[in-house]
């Protein structure tokens, strides 16, 4: 009786450990809030809701920090025509998500208890992935 009850909270134990994968409805959230943040020219609160993995291939490839990149060059200027509609759905998929707003699509994945944007300007292509203007490699 004592080991079903030890089996019990262990495995209580260590289902608290794994942590939740946060709503759909946030992977929405986080989009919109990058959207508003190009909106207002703040790079840095745009690249914080950014995944290492872009921010680091933005600065790779723009050669500047992200918090510039962000909002220069061709990622500024596809990003900055794209208005982040708040009325945006999210389709996920285990640690991952696709968010579609109004005029872009974007790809999230989960770091820690929150999305992160792997990939943003997405523009779909017949029987291709989608091509992205800021994505991670």
């Amino acid at each position: 009786m004592a080991r079903g009850a030890a089996v019990v909270v262990v495995g209580t134990a260590l289902a608290a450990c794994v942590p939740a994968r946060p709503a759909s409805t946030s992977a929405v959230d986080v989009a919109v809030a990058f959207y508003d943040a190009v909106d207002r020219a703040d790079g840095g609160a745009a690249c914080d809701l950014l995944a290492p993995v872009t921010v680091e291939s933005l600065e790779d490839d723009a050669d500047e920090s992200c918090s510039e990149a962000v909002l220069d060059g061709e990622v500024g200027e596809t990003l900055t025509a794209r208005t982040g509609d708040a009325s945006g759905s999210a389709t996920v998929a285990g640690r991952q998500a696709q968010v579609v707003l109004a005029d872009d699509v974007l790809f999230l994945t989960v770091s820690g208890t929150t999305w992160r944007i792997v990939a943003a300007g997405c523009d779909p292509r017949p029987d291709r992935p989608y091509d992205c203007v800021l994505e991670g490699a």
